[in-house]
């Protein structure tokens, strides 16, 4: 069966995969330049780590956590492990996030990076692969409206007017850098 078409409760949240995968291009080169024995810029570095925190952790993860899954718990979603392994991945990648904020030795960062590049990026594909054409499928019009704008709610609330803009501007000064 084909996947359904993509809906305000999953469109949000599949633009934010996209920034986050952006950002974990960044963070890969990071962390496969320390495992290297380069030294790394901790300025950037530290915004980095800052950026992912904010727009992964508390934001994105933020909507899922308390809209989207308990929303799609409400309606009976089948394969409820699903949702239990995703959540254990948003607090292993949080550990992380930890890691990398406490300045271990170059090598612990490398691999702390490196793993939460794995762990989040399998977390994505499996949103996007089977959360969220599920999550596009069992809503309703309006309840994919009311969703949609929980998440406008949350990050307005949250982060304040030109959030994105913000995020992306960040993103792109990241990317520059530290280039490929």
């Amino acid at each position: 069966m084909p996947d359904p078409p993509i809906t305000p409760a999953t469109a949000d949240l599949r633009r934010e995969h996209e920034l986050i995968r952006r950002a974990l291009a960044v963070l890969e080169r990071a962390g496969r330049r320390l495992a290297a024995g380069h030294a790394m810029d901790e300025p950037v570095m530290k915004e980095l780590i800052g950026l992912l925190r904010t727009l992964a952790d508390q934001c994105h993860h933020g909507k899922e956590e308390g809209h989207l899954y308990p929303s799609m718990r409400a309606k009976g979603l089948p394969g409820e492990s699903r949702l239990v392994a995703l959540l254990a991945a948003h607090g292993e990648a949080r550990d992380y996030l930890g890691t990398l904020s406490g300045l271990p030795s170059p090598a612990e960062r490398a691999a702390a990076a490196l793993l939460y590049v794995q762990v989040t990026r399998e977390h994505l594909d499996t949103e996007d692969r089977d959360v969220f054409p599920a999550a596009d499928r069992m809503f309703t019009p309006e309840e994919q409206a009311r969703l949609a704008r929980a998440y406008e709610e949350l990050e307005q609330r949250a982060f304040g007017p030109g959030f994105r803009a913000g995020v992306q501007a960040e993103l792109a000064r990241l990317e520059a850098r530290l280039p490929e």
